[in-house]
């Protein structure tokens, strides 16, 4: 399939791979040879091993970032009245849409 191997890098590694990698490196293998046989890049493998030193885990994080303050429903409600009057502002879309957020 071409283009496969342009986007597997920029997708998360597995927790297999994960593991592959943890397994591979204190048995001798080359950070390389390691890219190599899981078919990531070399630095992906440095990364997840810098993690596993740094916190002893190689699971990954859940999510991070702010909460949200609006519901899906309610940001669809906000992106049809901007569509609905291009004029509105940023300031009167809380009120005509009844929901209360911090720009």
């Amino acid at each position: 399939m071409p283009g496969k191997h342009a986007r597997r890098h920029l997708s998360q590694l597995s927790e297999f791979e994960r593991g592959l990698i943890i397994g591979m490196k204190p048995a001798g293998w080359s950070t390389r040879r390691v890219a190599g046989q899981v078919d990531r890049s070399e630095c992906a493998v440095r990364n997840c091993l810098e993690q596993w030193t740094r916190e002893c885990t190689h699971a990954r994080e859940t999510g991070s970032g702010a909460t949200r303050k609006t519901t899906k429903r309610e940001d669809r409600r906000i992106v049809r009245q901007a569509l609905v009057d291009p004029t509105v502002t940023r300031s009167t879309i809380p009120a005509d849409v009844g929901v209360a957020f911090v720009p």
